[in-house]
């Protein structure tokens, strides 16, 4: 059975309050215990409190250590994935697990200016980490969520972190490096996203500025520890069958024709408009007034995102009008999976119809990043990743697979 997420982030999110959201929806607390206790066995002991956040009911996750657990440990990335790798999880949990700690601590590494291999993960290389990503993603297996969207994310801008990163400004670093693509809103209150549920909104979502279209079958919300009066500290997860079309959708093509457009500015109008929002921007050669040679420019965007296009294409080019039109585009299901080389991972662009997959496709500046970490020739090791992606090929889709987005 296939059934789809859509994580509404009303007032923040945690991996506990996701995790909580989850069984409040109504994951089995016994197949998440199951899983956590493969993992850490005897570390800690679950339960949900039913409690109000701004007079909203919802879940909190009780996580009390049992005496074995690791609330401070300062582990390097190689040993949470042993611990994970060793475990008895069933493989399609401990598939996700891996790959959500992966991204998280390529986040970390990246904003530490580090080699995945050499991070030693501070507070995130705790028991508690391993705890909310595992059940995370026993909860979606147990629930049978193969699509995952997630909504505009909070983010509140000032203050400083505190602990191990005291003085690093908010919202944490890692977290917005693993937010890339994902549609966030300013608000006040402080850190609200942990980079915990930004790397499992990273490697398992796919943002969404509305819900999916979908049955929803069951609503769960994951509380935080804090309660605010405003707003409630709570994440929300829909949980439902996906609508029987859901390869098809609405989007706004906007072009204009230039003749007397430098071409040294012709690179940054098209940077612009993807900069601002557009899924893509380009060029075509065309024949103009007086037989000029010119070029028409085009942005394909969200219909609500119409109006910040537009405004890019008055500010970078001497246009006087902008042609608008709604397309429909008939689409894949497109995820992302993470292959393994010789000496590293890679993302894989997947598209699938009717659950097997159609396409696969390497994420270029992974490669490139692996080759420049690795010394070698980045043809050398695409080539090794478009042959692990040719063997995703006539595959069927597997529960662990990731959304992605572009044009």
């Amino acid at each position: 059975m296939s059934r789809t997420g859509y994580v509404d982030v009303v007032g923040g999110a945690a991996g506990d309050m996701l995790l909580a959201a989850l069984l409040d929806a109504g994951a089995p607390l016994r197949g998440v215990v199951d899983a956590v206790e493969a993992v850490l066995p005897g570390c800690f002991t679950l339960s949900l409190d039913s409690v109000k956040r701004a007079g909203l009911r919802a879940s909190l996750l009780r996580a009390t250590p049992s005496g074995g657990s690791r609330t401070d440990a300062h582990r390097t990335v190689r040993e949470l994935h042993n611990v994970i790798q060793s475990s008895s999880l069933p493989k399609g949990v401990g598939r996700v697990a891996r790959d959500v700690l992966t991204n998280l601590s390529e986040a970390e590494a990246r904003v530490h200016g580090l080699d995945v291999e050499d991070m030693v993960l501070d507070e995130l290389g705790s028991d508690d980490t391993l705890l909310d990503i595992v059940g995370v993603a026993a909860a979606l297996h147990d629930l049978e969520v193969d699509q995952l969207f997630v909504s505009s994310v909070p983010m509140a801008f000032g203050g400083e972190l505190a602990g191990t990163h005291a003085g690093w400004p908010v919202p944490a670093p890692a977290t917005l490096d693993l937010l890339r693509g994902f549609a966030i809103r300013g608000v006040k209150n402080g850190e609200l996203v942990t980079p915990t549920a930004a790397a499992v909104f990273s490697t398992l979502g796919r943002g969404a500025t509305e819900p999916p279209a979908m049955t929803v079958e069951a609503i769960g919300y994951g509380a935080g520890t804090r309660d605010w009066k405003r707003r409630p500290n709570v994440v929300r997860v829909l949980v439902g069958s996906a609508a029987e079309t859901p390869g098809e959708r609405t989007l706004s093509l906007l072009e204009t024709n230039l003749d007397d457009l430098s071409p040294q500015l012709v690179a940054d109008a098209v940077a612009a408009l993807r900069a601002a929002g557009a899924l893509d921007a380009w060029t075509v050669p065309a024949q103009m007034k007086k037989d000029r040679p010119g070029i028409v420019l085009a942005a394909l965007c969200e219909p609500q995102a119409e109006a910040v296009i537009e405004r890019v294409f008055f500010e970078t080019t001497p246009t006087f009008g902008v042609r608008v039109q709604a397309i429909r585009r008939i689409e894949l299901d497109r995820s992302v999976r993470t292959v393994t080389l010789t000496n590293g991972s890679v993302r894989v662009k997947v598209g699938t119809l009717h659950d097997r997959v159609m396409s696969a496709t390497p994420e270029h500046d992974d490669v490139a990043e692996l080759a420049r970490r690795t010394r070698q020739p980045v043809r050398m090791l695409y080539d090794e990743a478009v042959a692990a992606a040719h063997g995703l090929l006539g595959q069927g889709v597997q529960p662990d697979t990731t959304r992605t987005e572009d044009g």
